[in-house]
């Protein structure tokens, strides 16, 4: 498994760090972002973007711009209202209007070839939000928790991302539209405000979760490698639940021994001897095998607090998989650990 850097850097990225991250059990975090795809028309799609609907309601209040079912609507009216507080920067630190961030305005310049006049016309767009935003860039810190071996997460600020055109209508770049501040407050499905809800799990490539992230706030001495005291945990303390999906009950010892100490049986042949030989090989799990984590989160939309709520279910383990001469197959899940609720 590769050092993680910006070690000697830690004493500047401590300053910006939550407050949570005082929490003296908590021995490494970090900060990761993450671009989602969210509105995905097709749910048969969504499952395999790794995104599950859990629920859509259509009230008076949204009924009016409700063009689908998206959270790209539902956070545009509600800061276009002046309901959210939106920002310029990703700390949220410098206020903006939101109706000064929609590129709504563009000017255009023609020319008469008859009279040799140029005539400058400003010319308003819609906007169509379920459209113009092509994915969320979401910013949280991660951290692992030494006497549970757990996970958890707290959100940073997030961000609706726009495609910048130039005057043909050609693509020149993507650029936040503004960042606001969701919550980690766990909310309930049936609450009549909670409009929109959805789990995710980090399949999409730029949503991905490396064990080593560069930008490392806070690591405690002995644990540069979480990862390693969680599957210490996983092998001998069995009174932490672990969970080989993220519904099920949790594993017994028996497969968690299993699982940690695969024993197969291999048959040799000497073609001198003509003798068969069996032996008994043990195939151990290798921390440096595991270089992704699979977050489970579910984002919830308030539409009575016009706030987005991003919550942490589960962290799990994804293993590389490879064939007999070393090259990459897959990876697979090992388990999962839940967040305590």
């Amino acid at each position: 498994m590769r050092l993680p850097i910006l070690l000697s850097f830690l004493p500047l990225l401590l300053s910006a760090q939550s407050a949570f991250l005082k929490d003296p059990d908590i021995v490494w975090a970090a900060e990761i972002e993450q671009d989602w795809v969210l509105d995905i028309p097709s749910l048969e799609t969504e499952w395999e973007e790794g995104i599950t609907t859990l629920k859509l309601l259509r009230t008076e209040q949204n009924e009016s711009y409700w063009s689908s079912a998206y959270l790209a609507d539902l956070v545009f009216q509600a800061a276009l209202a002046g309901k959210l507080p939106v920002f310029k920067d990703a700390h949220c630190k410098v206020p903006m209007d939101a109706n000064d961030a929609y590129p709504r305005m563009d000017t255009i310049v023609t020319f008469d070839p008859e009279t040799y006049e140029e005539k400058v016309s400003i010319v308003y767009f819609e906007p169509e939000p379920h459209y113009d935003i092509k994915f969320w860039r979401l910013r949280q810190v991660l951290a692992y928790h030494k006497k549970s071996a757990r996970w958890s997460t707290t959100v940073q600020s997030i961000a609706p991302m726009i495609q910048i055109e130039n005057p043909e209508g050609d693509s020149i770049g993507i650029r936040p539209l503004f960042w606001f501040r969701p919550d980690d407050k766990r909310q309930k499905l049936s609450a009549k405000g909670i409009v929109w809800a959805k789990e995710t799990r980090n399949k999409q490539y730029k949503t991905q979760v490396p064990t080593d992230p560069k930008t490392l706030v806070k690591v405690s001495d002995g644990f540069q490698f979480p990862v390693q005291h969680q599957l210490k945990a996983f092998e001998t303390d069995f009174k932490t639940p672990f969970y080989g999906t993220v519904d099920e009950k949790p594993l017994s010892q028996k497969d968690r021994t299993s699982m940690v100490a695969k024993s197969d049986t291999v048959v040799t042949f000497d073609p001198e001897t003509y003798e068969e030989k069996v032996v008994v090989v043990n195939n151990e799990i290798n921390p440096n095998d595991i270089q992704q984590l699979r977050l489970v989160q579910t984002w919830y939309w308030d539409e009575r607090r016009a706030r987005l709520s991003i919550c942490l279910d589960a962290v799990g383990l994804l293993k590389d998989e490879f064939d007999d001469i070393g090259n990459f197959k897959f990876s697979r899940l090992l388990f999962y650990r839940k967040r305590d609720r």
